[in-house]
């Protein structure tokens, strides 16, 4: 019986039982390999763009009526959907800890200026942070439109927000018309809601904006 039979690799190495066998099965060492990149890979992407690639996208909810809430506002007030019925409103789940929050808000401030007086709503809803910081933050970029907590994250929920920012567009019937991911640009809203008072579908035809800069949207 020879070394190799004997346990011995082509080099006189003594190995242990089996080690030769797993080296005999190099092809499924490269697809495990292969996937584990992949994932990583595709982790990785994820990560740089929740947040960061603002656009407007599919949502089970475009075409249904919006989740009614009824919640606390920053200054004890009562912050209900009620209040915007009948009228267009945009409905902002953000945060103070939130990169991408810090960026659109002074977009947001200026889109409430210009369409407030036109009858335009807006509510920001606090997702999983404190009224203190939520309130600090409201005044370090003049937000003068509602805010609202969102106890244990329900309307959160309700509305299916996966990472914040995320906008949505409600009509005059109470019908979600948009949903937009990351930080608004300076006039993604004001093109969004100037279609949805033209009558547009966002249920249908919602994945022709990008709000991206060079991805042939709204700047």
């Amino acid at each position: 019986m020879t070394d190799l039979e004997q346990g011995a690799d082509e080099h006189g190495v003594e190995v242990e039982p089996g080690a030769r066998r797993r080296r005999r099965n190099p092809v499924r060492w490269a697809v495990v390999s292969v996937a584990l990149a992949l994932i990583v890979g595709w982790a990785i992407v994820a990560g740089q763009r929740l947040g960061q690639d603002p656009s407007v996208v599919r949502s089970p909810l475009l075409g249904k009526p919006a989740p009614a809430f009824d919640l606390p506002g920053l200054e004890g007030e009562r912050v209900a959907s009620r209040d915007f019925a009948g009228g267009i409103y945009i409905v902002n789940f953000w945060a103070s800890w939130c990169v991408p929050c810090r960026e659109e808000a002074p977009h947001l401030r200026a889109f409430y200026e210009r369409w407030g007086p036109e009858g335009i709503g807006m509510v920001g809803i606090v997702y999983n942070d404190t009224e203190d910081k939520a309130r600090a933050f409201r005044d370090e970029f003049g937000l003068t439109f509602p805010q609202a907590m969102d106890p244990g994250g329900r309307t959160a929920l309700d509305f299916g927000v996966f990472g914040i920012p995320e906008t949505y567009v409600v009509d005059g019937r109470g019908v979600v018309m948009a949903k937009l991911i990351g930080a608004v640009g300076p006039t993604t809203l004001d093109q969004v809601v100037t279609q949805v008072l033209q009558g547009e579908t966002f249920s249908s035809k919602n994945d022709q904006y990008r709000t991206g800069p060079g991805d042939g949207g709204s700047p």
